[in-house]
């Protein structure tokens, strides 16, 4: 199928060649331990790891051929851009892939191209290399600009493109015309041009019916079905797939419990043609509503699913159960901390349980295997490693340190072979670095605020510190913490759903509602809404000796007719100022004026959270990428590309982002139409009603519904390069729908040159004003009585 290639464009269709790896771990060695204990989101500047080493030293001298290969598969890239095989991989490993086309000139010509990658690219025009560029600077795109000379007529175009994956990977690359006239590309398919051109546009329109599924059926359809019927399989699901066409515009699928990005294909003449398409599925979801925390604690434990995480273990031996399922995670587990898997901090926090209370339940063999496995772990980056462990985020630091100290602790007089350290100095030396993380923490707060991916991580470790360790002082701060990140998970939890602003957050998590592990936490301490499927952290708690203080659970379940605000910083010097507005029907939280103005990472900036239905939330962002479900950071609906002002005010919000250069041309609003029970959309201005709680976002300028795609009804964008948002929240118990709507549009949102103005009973005021600046890391709490009636305006000057 051929398709015009313009000025400003980048190749989106390609034909691609199978995967090729191979594990590069480069030679051990211990690497300067350079954690300085101010934890910011962000990329951490690590240095070259041992692999990165080996990989320069290796690409210094080499040269590059291009092989013979089959292109089996086609890309295509939807309107991202990039060609994007971004993953996850545990241990280092090198991987390549090849990409081709064939280029079409109208005229002989020189071409002025960029390309961008964070790892490498080598092309060709036919047999010819005409550019080499190899940054390999690992999740940071670089861009290089080159000239290419073209014939008259057809050429193929081959791009080899690598990267060295070290955990997570930005993999890929974008090829993009600056300069050129009369371009054309065709991608190699032995089919009819119409056949290939449906099957194109057939996949790029993939999506599911419904975004959220509560039961295991999902049906597959898509924005562009034709007359002509295609069979797509699902190449992640063996055996799973269907007919589309106009006569049969839907397909089922069934799937486990879960957030899922899932590949389809379409053969065609010995090509398969693949798109990706992510579903969330929310099996099994009730409610964990017992009077009292030991009682939601059995119910929980009698109906957890932690798929193979080591928890299970754990859990099987605390009940005196062993059968080939535990054992089979038990090996599993501890061949990722044999072979220092990325994220083996996490799985130490239960083994070192099993391996103190619960060894005497092994079979014969694996306690002898623990203690290796234990004795034999890095637990510092300043020890012999190959490894890519992640050393430097505020969790893992916290995670190595506490297996250091218990490990030592419980091995005292043992040599830990890859230190050559007893277990005492193991002790004392994680007791010290963890007492450095805490200082920090008592300084500055967590720069991973609210975070359902991480916050689970820090009570993973807290609560093995406190159940296990033998030095009360680190009892007593494990104690301390634990009690204050509950404080915050029971003032940012509505209806029994874990919500809120957040310092990190994944589109995993802000899609799965109740299916998050700080979700099943939150729901055992409190009660609420669960989802069995990611209850490894809650698993530890109902184990552990902690219990949450009983006042917190009248915070997460404000009592009806009461207003609750609070006010207290985070992060590297209080640089995240968290306000909350919360009824028992509804929440608003953001983080105000945080960074406003720089790039974002994984910051999740402003949320709303009805009580009414677990899934009813809403959100603001600046996409970092185009792709759903991609594995950047930002994403398309976590993080934030650019990161606006914002100030809050009680149970109002503005923003305003000023997007740049580069910068995707649109900020969007995540809307879940059938999850509210009164939505009203015009050009401007959204009001929707879920259950006793309101919500108005007004829009400075004109709101695109988008029709199709993934998100299709969901989703509504505001065009750059400057954006203005209003939230506003509210609850019957203060008025009706209909007079909270009149409230809303007299505050009479403006966007001027520099900020955005609104009216409220507080005066004028919006993103130019100053506003009250928390100074404490403990919240400030304010529970009133609601008031009643209908707002009044008062105009006054901007504050």
């Amino acid at each position: 199928m051929e398709q015009a290639w313009a000025e400003g464009e980048a190749l989106v269709r390609w034909n691609v060649a199978a995967l090729q790896s191979r594990a590069y771990p480069g030679s051990a060695r211990p690497m300067p331990d350079v954690v300085d204990y101010r934890f910011e989101n962000g990329w951490t500047a690590t240095g070259d790891l041992p692999c990165r080493e080996a990989l320069r030293a290796e690409i210094a001298a080499r040269s590059v051929d291009l092989p013979e290969l089959s292109f089996d598969e086609v890309y295509l890239g939807g309107d991202g851009g990039d060609v994007d095989f971004s993953t996850f991989c545990h241990l280092p490993e090198w991987r390549v892939r090849h990409a081709r086309v064939t280029l079409s000139s109208a005229t002989e010509q020189v071409l002025r191209l960029n390309v961008v990658t964070a790892g490498a690219v080598h092309i060709w025009r036919g047999a010819d290399l005409v550019h080499r560029f190899e940054p390999f600077s690992r999740n940071e795109k670089q861009h290089s600009e080159f000239e290419m000379h073209v014939q008259a007529g057809d050429q193929p175009l081959t791009v080899r493109f690598e990267d060295l994956h070290e955990r997570d990977t930005i993999f890929g690359f974008r090829l993009q015309l600056l300069q050129g006239q009369g371009l054309s590309t065709r991608i190699a398919c032995d089919a009819q041009p119409t056949e290939i051109a449906e099957a194109t546009a057939l996949l790029e329109g993939l999506r599911t019916l419904e975004v959220f599924h509560e039961t295991s059926k999902v049906s597959v359809t898509s924005d562009a079905l034709s007359q002509t019927p295609f069979e797509l399989v699902c190449l992640d699901l063996d055996d799973q797939g269907g007919r589309l066409s106009r006569d049969h515009p839907s397909f089922d699928i069934t799937l486990p419990t879960g957030c899922f990005g899932l590949r389809f294909g379409i053969a065609l003449g010995g090509t398969m043609l693949t798109a990706g398409v992510g579903s969330t599925v929310l099996t099994g979801m009730g409610r964990l509503d017992q009077s009292c925390f030991e009682t939601r604690k059995t119910a929980l434990l009698q109906n957890q699913q932690s798929g193979d995480d080591i928890v299970n273990v754990l859990l099987a031996l605390s009940q005196g159960e062993w059968n080939t399922s535990v054992q089979a995670i038990f090996n599993e587990s501890l061949k990722q901390v044999e072979q220092r898997y990325d994220c083996a901090d996490f799985r130490m926090m239960s083994l070192l349980w099993i391996w103190d209370r619960l060894r005497s339940r092994l079979p014969a063999g694996h306690a002898d295997r623990l203690r290796n496995a234990i004795l034999g772990f890095r637990y510092w980056m300043d020890t012999p490693g190959d490894d890519v462990m992640w050393f430097w985020s505020e969790n893992h630091v916290l995670c190595f340190h506490i297996a250091e100290h218990l490990a030592g602790q419980m091995l005292p007089d043992a040599i830990f072979g890859n230190s050559g350290l007893r277990g005492t100095d193991h002790r004392d030396q994680g007791a010290t670095r963890l007492h450095r993380w805490f200082d920090a923490i008592d300084e500055h707060g967590l720069a991973e605020w609210n975070s359902a991916a991480y916050y689970p991580i820090n009570y993973r470790g807290l609560l093995a510190l406190y159940t296990l360790s033998q030095d009360e002082d680190l009892r007593g701060r494990a104690k301390t913490l634990l009690d204050r990140i509950s404080l915050m998970v029971a003032l940012h939890a509505t209806g029994g759903v874990s919500a809120g602003t957040q310092g990190r957050i994944y589109e995993k998590e802000l899609l799965a509602g109740p299916m998050t592990e700080l979700g099943a936490i939150a729901s055992l301490m409190f009660g609420g809404w669960h989802v069995p499927g990611k209850d490894a952290a809650a698993v530890m708690l109902a184990l552990s000796e902690y219990r949450p203080p009983e006042r917190l659970t009248g915070l997460a379940h404000p009592k009806p007719g009461t207003v609750l605000r609070a006010q207290y910083v985070q992060g590297l010097e209080g640089g995240a100022h968290l306000a909350l507005f919360k009824t028992p029907a509804v929440q608003l939280s953001s983080v105000v004026q945080h960074k406003a103005g720089q790039a974002g990472h994984q910051q999740h900036v402003l949320d709303v959270q009805f009580a009414s239905d677990p899934m009813a939330r809403l959100w603001i962002n600046h996409p970092g990428v185009l792709r759903p479900w991609a594995e950047a950071r930002p994403s398309f609906w976590a993080g934030n590309g650019r990161l606006p002002e914002l100030v809050q005010q009680d149970e109002t919000a503005v923003l305003r982002y000023e997007l740049r250069d580069g910068d995707i041309g649109f900020t969007h609003l995540f809307l879940p139409v059938d999850r509210l029970d009164e939505v009203e959309i015009s050009d401007h201005w959204v009001f929707a009603r879920a259950g006793a709680g309101f919500a108005a976002i007004w829009s400075a300028g004109v709101l695109e519904q988008q029709k199709t795609g993934l998100y299709a009804g969901y989703e509504l964008r505001q065009a750059g390069p400057v954006c203005g948002w209003a939230v506003m929240v509210g609850d019957s118990g203060q008025c009706d729908f209909n007079s909270f709507k009149e409230h809303a549009r007299a505050m009479s949102p403006r966007l001027g040159a520099g900020d955005i103005t609104i009216t409220t009973n507080v005066g004028i005021w919006g993103t130019g004003s100053a506003c009250p600046v928390p100074s404490s890391t403990i919240p400030k709490i304010e529970e009133r009585q609601m008031p009643k009636g209908r707002w009044t305006i008062q105009q006054g000057s901007r504050s």
